[in-house]
């Protein structure tokens, strides 16, 4: 049996794909993220990352997967539309996301590709597609027998793959966060978000001793603080700095951060700056870039005694609020 939990990275950009020659290290598709536990498949987002994603899934002849949105904005849903196992009539997709009523996501999806807008609609895609939006309050399982939806109160398999959500504030709209549990090991997907003034303490909790934390760092904290020449503060925009996500790892005690969600206008050497800078003060950190990949078998958990000597502990960080304006 395949026991293997793997991470890869499709796409690591937020906003809008930034190709070129200055984003070539760490890529230009947006947001879209692979997690193999033995052999299910389970996506994150499907920016324009995920298109690249189907074609690799269309040549291993997966079958059934599970995606999940984070939230229904336009870099987050952009790829679908060419996705290439959607239109394998024997796939069978697992469609999951946030919204006020059941059929939400289903009818962002059908909007999408309306006739005004692509030539293919949703209903003309061939695959299997369960789509549903789901509460905070629910439990994905995936086990032996099926894919479900149900309460956190159920008794699992040991062989259960679970995810949990934590619905945050701190993005226009709300943005879904997931924990994703397989046999002891956990990821957690915390894009789109912004800092609170002294943390988010659910986030905090929801991502107690995951390990690995991947965690948006859009802005560098010049830009944030409206201080980088040619750029506009972007406080309340609902996205992070390193060093709000290094607050979040290191006061969870997270095996490693991971910095996602990079803004489209900088360069590579930009984003190599917002990585060095997260490393002073979390040194389990990364900033993601596409085909990265990660065996969590091989990641070493963030020490608790670290944690609490960690140079974060004893600095103020400014945040904003969770009045937030774009995506």
């Amino acid at each position: 049996m395949n026991e293997e939990l793997k991470i890869k990275f499709w796409g690591v950009r937020g906003s809008y794909p930034a190709p070129g020659a200055e984003t070539i290290k760490y890529g230009g598709n947006t947001s879209c993220v692979e997690i193999r536990a033995g052999e299910r498949t389970i996506i994150l987002d499907a920016g324009t990352g995920i298109i690249p994603l189907g074609r690799e899934l269309a040549k291993r002849k997966s079958s059934e997967m599970i995606l999940l949105f984070s939230h229904l904005h336009h870099d987050h849903t952009q790829g679908f539309p060419f996705f290439v196992p959607a239109y394998i009539p024997n796939a069978n997709l697992h469609i999951f996301g946030p919204g006020g009523t059941p059929e939400t996501v289903k009818r962002v999806l059908e909007h999408n590709q309306s006739a005004e807008t692509f030539p293919v609609s949703l209903r003309d895609m061939p695959a299997m597609k369960d789509i549903q939006s789901v509460r905070e309050s629910q439990v994905i399982v995936w086990d032996e027998e099926n894919v479900r939806v149900t309460e956190s109160n159920i008794r699992l398999s040991p062989d259960a793959l679970v995810i949990r959500i934590y619905k945050s504030h701190a993005h226009p709209g709300g943005v879904y966060i997931y924990r994703i549990t397989w046999r002891g090991k956990s990821v957690v997907y915390a894009t789109d978000t912004e800092g609170y003034v002294g943390m988010d303490r659910k986030l905090i909790a929801f991502a107690r001793d995951a390990d690995v934390l991947i965690h948006d760092a859009q802005y560098s904290e010049e830009h944030y603080r409206g201080c980088l020449a040619g750029f506009s503060s972007t406080q309340g925009y609902g996205h992070s700095t390193p060093a709000m996500a290094c607050e979040i790892a290191a006061s969870a005690q997270t095996g490693e951060l991971i910095l996602f969600h990079h803004e489209p206008a900088y360069t590579d050497a930009m984003v190599a700056a917002q990585e060095a800078a997260a490393k002073k003060i979390f040194p389990a950190s990364r900033a993601a870039y596409e085909g990265m990949e990660i065996d969590l078998k091989a990641v070493r958990h963030f020490e608790g005694d670290l944690a609490r000597s960690n140079p974060i502990n004893n600095t103020k960080i400014a945040s904003s609020g969770s009045t937030p304006s774009s995506q």
